[in-house]
């Protein structure tokens, strides 16, 4: 059937075939999993902006809740107070609209309103209530007046005062929130609305109404699709916390499937686009390959006639590249064989041997008698660490080595007729006495002929030292940071487990918990936070940059702050300089962290009723500044470890002190940014002295 179709016809048919099954396949297979990924993926971050937005509507809900009980508490304790009482939660509760107390058997009643809302009307306000979820005493309705274009949240709550039962009515602005739920960013064609658990939806403007079928107490959030007003919508569903309400958003599916319809779209479009090319393609193809085809016959005549000096030449067609370049590599071996150019093979050889001899990795050739031929100078290097003579050694004796060890043993095969290629890889770790060890990725290739005997074979060691040891370095600090952040993440845990499981806990313990669990979330941040500070520094990517800062300046700023922290421990600064110029080219606010770091430390870590000597000293290219504790001191074998990160002194007398193990670790790389160093001396007459020297100018610009 093809054979009397032309060149150009078969190229176009059989491309429009291949084209039109690519398309089928992307429409059966890739199409659907796209579309679902798509809806996952949309439908995921309308939930996320959802959750946000309920959380903090949540929150709000749950202040005015707590308030309504505070109030009625505090009423119930004491009713000669209650004009004060009711003044002060207006004057306390954002949002607090209004205050109305009347007695169930009178028609007497207290009515206060903040005066931001005396001209808001009260009267028309439609009220259907509902059973808080955070406090069954408490009744709550959320009632809209498009009049006033304002929306209410009324909390009820029946107080009882001796013999008589009063009802509390608190009225909150509920417009914010209701705008923040029904106002979502999401960029597309969606509704949303507040629903209650009998189906009523809270704003009533919007372009429809959402069934009561999609609320109800049988689930927190769900996820559904519906059809209204012609076109079908994904409904995301969240209920509040705090009140018998759900939040509904309705995305339109157009919005969320888009990108689904923009891929059939551009795929269709760009399969006419390659029908084109490949039209033109094959009416170019039609016209020109003859001329390259007798191109190629013509020079191929010159070989059949033994005349090797005439050159295969390159066809305008890449089609024919790998045909010329055949040819011509047969003209090539046929020509240098002829000639027999043996200087010319010399030569390659040698270049192959020199460039063999200084590369960085580990090479070594051997025959077939598993005796090594050559060695570059660092395989020479590394059998002499191990003791070996290269002259006699095989390769097993290596491996077999007591310094050495093999894990991740692998083998491949290839069948290169007539040879076979084994290349066997692991890899390889090798241990010096007393120094480091050195890590290398083994691979050992042979040539074995059809009779499965070994004709050659080369060993490749590459060096992953510094690879393994930036690993090892890695996996450190990660445990470090966790170990680290364990603490006071179970501190958290632990409290608000504690005050999610007791509901009677008094307000005092309440506060109590609250402010430890601050503290523990306050200790994280500020570990993450001076954690990333050094990691910005250590890559270079801080952005301040350098100017003339006055040190002096510098470490009388850093002595007021911490003076409160003197009075603490009866501790005295005595302050020394020496000289009269102590600028220096830095940046301010990072030599600031360096001083105050060495001054806080120098008051921790010493007993009461000290004096801290502080010097400055100007010399003629450099600033140093030092602090003098005389306090616990550093031992030597920690002196070599103090200014790691997360590294601290493990002792009785450091023990009562908290700290993160980054200050020192981030005053060394603000001192590398400047072009200077820290040193340290310690010993039982000074305690710790720790000693700044920042040159007055340097080159670097912190970018």
């Amino acid at each position: 059937m093809l054979d009397g179709l032309t060149l150009r016809n078969r190229i176009f048919l059989f491309s429009s075939l291949l084209l039109l099954m690519a398309f089928l396949l992307m429409w059966i297979f890739v199409r659907p999993q796209y579309r679902e990924a798509i809806i996952n993926e949309r439908t995921t971050i309308v939930s996320q902006l959802q959750e946000y937005s309920l959380k903090r509507s949540d929150q709000i809900i749950r202040n005015w809740l707590n308030s309504t009980n505070y109030t009625a508490e505090e009423i119930a304790k004491a009713p000669e107070q209650t004009q004060n009482i009711v003044t002060k939660t207006i004057n306390l509760t954002p949002g607090l609209m209004r205050i109305t107390i009347s007695e169930q058997s009178s028609t007497e009643s207290v009515d206060m309103r903040r005066s931001f809302y005396d001209e808001v009307d009260f009267s028309g306000i439609k009220y259907k209530w509902y059973p808080s979820r955070l406090d069954p005493m408490i009744n709550v309705s959320w009632s809209p007046d498009t009049l006033q274009n304002t929306h209410f949240f009324i909390a009820k709550r029946v107080i009882q005062i001796g013999g008589n039962i009063f009802q509390l009515d608190m009225f909150f602005d509920a417009s914010q929130i209701t705008r923040e739920l029904i106002n979502i960013p999401l960029g597309g064609n969606y509704v949303a609305n507040i629903v209650s658990g009998t189906g009523d939806n809270i704003v009533p403007e919007q372009p429809f109404e959402f069934p009561a079928f999609l609320v109800g107490d049988a689930s927190y959030s769900s996820q559904s699709t519906i059809e209204m007003n012609g076109s079908n919508w994904f409904v995301m569903t969240s209920r509040f916390q705090t009140t018998p309400f759900w939040h509904v958003i309705a995305v339109e599916d157009s919005f969320i499937l888009q990108p689904v319809h923009d891929l059939i779209r551009f795929s269709v479009i760009t399969g006419g686009v390659i029908l084109f090319i490949l039209f033109c393609f094959s009416w170019y193809v039609s016209i020109h390959v003859n001329k390259p085809v007798e191109q190629i016959i013509t020079d191929v005549e010159y070989l059949s006639a033994l005349n090797f000096e005439h050159q295969i030449k390159p066809v305008s067609l890449p089609e024919f590249d790998l045909m010329q370049e055949t040819l011509e590599n047969i003209r090539l071996t046929l020509q240098r064989y002829q000639k027999i150019n043996v200087e010319r093979i010399i030569l390659e050889e040698s270049k192959n041997k020199y460039m063999m001899t200084y590369s960085e990795d580990l090479i070594g050739i051997l025959d077939e008698n598993q005796h090594f031929s050559f060695l570059n100078n660092n395989f020479q290097n590394f059998l002499n660490s191990l003791q070996l003579d290269p002259k006699v050694i095989t390769p097993d004796e290596i491996l077999e080595h007591a310094d050495i060890q093999t894990t991740k043993l692998e083998q491949n095969i290839h069948y290169p007729d007539p040879y076979t290629i084994k290349i066997n890889r692991a890899e390889l770790s090798h241990s010096l006495k007393e120094e480091k060890s050195y890590f290398y990725d083994f691979q050992y290739v042979t040539i074995v002929d059809q009779e499965d005997n070994e004709q050659a074979a080369m060993i490749i060691l590459h060096d992953k030292t510094e690879d393994r040891l930036n690993d090892i370095k890695r996996n450190d600090m990660i445990n470090i940071i966790v170990h680290e952040l364990k603490n006071p993440i179970s501190g958290v845990l632990g409290l608000s487990q504690i005050l999610l499981e007791n509901d009677n806990i008094e307000d005092e313990e309440q506060q109590v918990l609250v402010n430890q669990i601050h503290l523990s979330g306050d200790r994280m941040n500020k570990l993450v936070n001076r954690f990333l500070e050094i990691q910005r520094l250590e890559s270079g990517k801080n952005s301040a940059e350098f100017e003339n800062v006055d040190l002096e300046k510098v470490v009388e700023h850093v002595q007021q702050i911490t003076s409160p922290l003197l009075s603490e421990k009866n501790l005295r600064i005595d302050s020394k300089k020496t000289g009269r110029d102590f600028k220096v080219k830095g940046n301010s606010d990072l030599l600031f962290d360096a001083v105050q770091n060495l001054i806080s430390n120098a008051i921790k870590y010493g007993d009461e009723n000290r004096t801290i000597e502080i010097q400055l000293t100007e010399t003629p290219e450099n600033i140093r500044f030092s602090v003098t504790d005389h306090g616990f001191g550093i031992s030597t074998e920690d002196q070599k470890k103090i200014f790691d990160k997360f590294y601290r002194v493990r002792s009785k007398a450091t023990a009562r002190e908290k700290g993160t193990g980054l200050g020192l670790a981030y005053v060394r790389e603000i001192m590398h940014q400047h072009d200077g160093e820290i040193e340290l001396e310690s010993n039982e007459a000074i305690g710790s002295r720790f000693t700044l020297v920042i040159p007055k100018t340097n080159g670097q610009s912190l970018t």
